[in-house]
């Protein structure tokens, strides 16, 4: 496609934070909204009482998917490295913002 971009934004989380996001993440299987108990739960007991865990989210999916990730991300890094900017994704979306 021969797209250049601009500025590339690099969004890291340590391995620790991203089992801890997606081992909190639920699906509504009758409606396909996802929650996060920690910060997004569902504002009904029956909403919650039907929610299941994804089979990717488990920890040892998601360790190995962090493993990945890792390695994938230092060839991004180097290939955009003049126009990337690193974020530190475990802030709030304010101080990401700011």
């Amino acid at each position: 496609m021969n797209i250049i971009p601009s500025f590339v934004f690099m969004f890291e989380a340590t391995e620790d934070e991203s089992i801890r996001r997606l081992g909190n993440r639920r699906v509504d299987p009758n409606t396909g909204d996802v929650y996060n108990l920690e910060v997004n739960p569902p504002s009904d007991e029956s909403t919650s009482a039907r929610l299941i865990e994804l089979p990717e989210d488990s920890r040892e999916v998601v360790e190995k998917r962090f493993n990945h990730f890792k390695m994938q991300n230092i060839m991004l890094e180097e290939s955009f490295r003049e126009v990337c900017q690193n974020m530190n994704s475990e802030k709030t979306i304010e101080e990401m913002t700011d």
